[in-house]
């Protein structure tokens, strides 16, 4: 299994952070320090490098330090043995720039997959209670780092359905409907919504199998779970969908059928988990899909993700944190990057399992290298 480690993280302007260098020789790194300090920017900026975005804010120009106008992420990586230097720049009121090893990328889709990461965080609970999007999202974000082809059909796919939707609204202005202005789009929506579907169908065929083997690892085999897949074109074809959907589309001025309206249902013992599952059941089933994310990755791409680890063990018993270190050790995790806000709390238990590691104290801004 190929590796990817960070050596070396320099921000400038970032976040809560004027200047900051920080250089890593273990496999797995421990920022601690009180609630505010800095320590989950740090982990964004990590996700910043490898995905060209933020996990927490979409908004670019609002990761910018106040009262600065820029901002730089720069990482120096070993992936495969070679050095990778990747810059991100951003500036306010222009578009980021992405850089690898000097070079600008054309499309920040090309970057995707380079360094393939995985996060787990206090929000990942919206992945339960939140609406459908995000849910999408989600599997976008795994396939997507595995799979150029179903990037691009995701973003062609977008594309499509927005114009189709500009369109069915001017219809609803202008007070005509003229179908024949719809059947180009129509075209570009059947075409790249049926491969995302197959692709989804496949990815999901496969990730539930490995969900479910580490759900019972961590629950010591107590409960059932599963998760399913809903989509319309399970039943019917899209072509056919967008055709019965005409009508219904001039009313709404929107597309009211595709892929965009896919979901996942999630269920523990048979039961919806939304309802029927304990705060601690639904903490462990989205550790379990977390990790069952990290192993597709990993099989796929051939390369061990980066894994960001961001205060979980405020939100957790011991027993629960226990399983998630003997997780990663026995599966011989890659570069893992965990926020606490004990200072002590996770290098102890590291050391308990025999796992090398450092630890940075945070405070303010600051980083600092604990000895």
């Amino acid at each position: 299994m190929k590796e990817i480690k960070l050596e070396r993280l320099t921000l400038y302007n970032f976040k809560n952070y004027s200047e900051a260098e920080l250089a890593f020789s273990h496999h797995v790194v421990c920022f601690t320090g009180n609630n505010g300090s800095g320590k989950t920017n740090l982990l964004d900026a990590i996700h910043y490098l490898c995905s060209c975005r933020s996990f927490f804010n979409a908004v670019d120009s609002q990761n910018i330090q106040n009262g600065h106008e820029q901002a730089s992420i720069t990482g120096e990586f070993m992936r495969d043995e070679m050095p990778e230097q990747i810059i991100c720049g951003l500036r306010k009121n222009q578009r980021k720039v992405f850089k690898r090893n000097f070079k600008e990328y054309d499309k920040l889709a090309d970057h995707i997959g380079l360094l393939p990461v995985v996060i787990i965080t206090p929000y990942d609970i919206e992945l339960i209670w939140e609406g459908s999007e995000i849910r999408r999202k989600f599997l976008d974000a795994t396939i997507s780092q595995q799979s150029k082809a179903y990037l691009d059909a995701l973003m062609a796919y977008n594309h499509a359905l927005l114009q189709r939707n500009n369109l069915l609204k001017s219809f609803g202005q202008r007070g005509g409907y003229a179908y024949e202005l719809l059947e180009p789009w129509d075209y570009l929506l059947i075409e790249h919504g049926t491969f995302i579907f197959e692709e989804r169908k496949k990815f999901l065929a496969e990730f539930v199998e490995d969900f479910k083997e580490v759900y019972q690892t961590i629950c010591n085999g107590k409960e059932q779970t599963d998760i399913t897949y809903e989509s319309e074109l399970l039943n019917q074809p899209l072509e056919r969908l967008l055709n019965d959907s005409r009508e219904k589309d001039r009313i709404l001025e929107r597309t009211t059928c595709g892929i965009h309206k896919d979901d996942l249902s999630f269920s523990i013992n048979n039961q919806p988990i939304k309802k029927f599952a304990s705060q601690g059941q639904q903490k462990s089933f989205l550790f379990a899909m977390k990790f069952a994310q990290y192993q597709f990755i990993k099989h796929h791409q051939n390369h061990r993700p980066i894994l960001l680890l961001d205060d979980l063990f405020d939100k957790i018993d011991e027993s629960r944190m226990m399983q998630i270190l003997h997780w990663i050790k026995e599966n011989n995790a890659g570069q893992v990057f965990i926020t606490d806000t004990h200072h002590t709390r996770i290098p102890e238990l590291l050391q308990g399992l025999d796992i090398a590691h450092e630890s940075w104290q945070v405070a303010d801004g600051t980083v600092q290298k604990v000895s």
